[in-house]
């Protein structure tokens, strides 16, 4: 399959932050700073190449280059890895104003909606690393410790693939969602229902397999688009995630809800599991 290698011009057009010359002035002596071209560019000798970029908004010009910033890599299409009907990315998030390390993380990126997943790779999770003098070397070391992770997400999405969920629990799939986006008031601050989660946006989508149920809850939150009523009943519909961090923050969450659903399903009924599963997520976040 063909990709899209983002040139540094595109990088730059679509997430000026990689290309930051100094940090905030505001940090201190003690933090080590590399811009992000470097790793891009040392991920990109390791065979990971940049296919996407974003950055999270600022109301200030002068902080766009300290913006909190998301690159995904995709190696070469004689060496990518499919993962169902995805193919594995690395995604790596970095600001430069304190707000985050360098993060590195498995990422599917499905190929039928153009929609990319960030997934804790088992035990390894994520691979967090301070600025400092030996960042580049540390994430090159992590990107390989990642790799060997993607086998075991392709056995966990086989499962998923694997397991039929009833409309009823594809319900209360959702309903925990709207609550890892909203918080515990979602019932009064989501605008939508947890079966306007549900819609499929093409047919294959409509299977209920829990991968499928994952996939649709998924992309209609990070999308958008969803139409609901505010809570004038005024009509509304969803703006998509443009921030990185909350965008980062629901994929790690859903995926988390997705494997807590499977192992909960097979102990005690979705019913009891599904208070469970929002005491749990409550506390999920980046």
């Amino acid at each position: 399959m063909a990709m899209n290698i983002l040139t540094p011009e595109k990088l730059y057009k679509a997430a000026p932050a990689i290309f930051a010359e100094a940090p905030d002035k505001a940090v201190s002596d003690r933090y080590g700073f590399v811009p992000t071209i470097e790793v891009v560019d040392a991920l990109q000798q390791e065979g990971w190449y940049p296919v996407r970029a974003l950055q999270t908004n600022v109301r200030d010009p002068k902080r766009q280059e300290l913006a909190r910033h998301m690159v995904r890599f995709r190696q070469d299409p004689d060496r990518q890895i499919n993962v169902g009907d995805s193919i594995a990315e690395l995604v790596l998030t970095n600001s430069h104003d304190r707000s985050a390390a360098y993060q590195l993380d498995l990422g599917l990126f499905r190929l039928v909606c153009s929609n990319g997943l960030v997934t804790p790779a088992g035990e390894l999770g994520g691979i967090r690393v301070k600025h400092g003098k030996q960042i580049v070397e540390n994430i090159i070391e992590g990107s390989l410790n990642l790799a060997n992770e993607i086998p075991h997400i392709s056995e966990q999405v086989d499962h998923l693939r694997s397991t039929l969920v009833s409309r009823e629990e594809a319900e209360w799939f959702a309903r925990a969602a709207l609550h890892i986006r909203y918080g515990d008031e979602w019932l009064e601050q989501s605008p939508i229902r947890s079966v306007d989660l549900l819609q499929a946006r093409r047919r294959d989508d409509q299977e209920s397999s829990l991968w499928k149920v994952f996939n649709r809850v998924q992309e209609n939150l990070i999308k958008g688009g969803v139409q609901g009523r505010s809570a004038n009943g005024r009509y509304v519909t969803t703006r998509p995630i443009k921030s990185v961090s909350e965008d980062v923050r629901l994929n790690r969450a859903l995926w988390q809800l997705t494997k807590e659903f499977l192992h909960l399903r097979d102990k005690v009924t979705p019913m009891l599991a599904l208070p469970y599963l929002g005491e749990k997520h409550a506390a999920l976040s980046v």
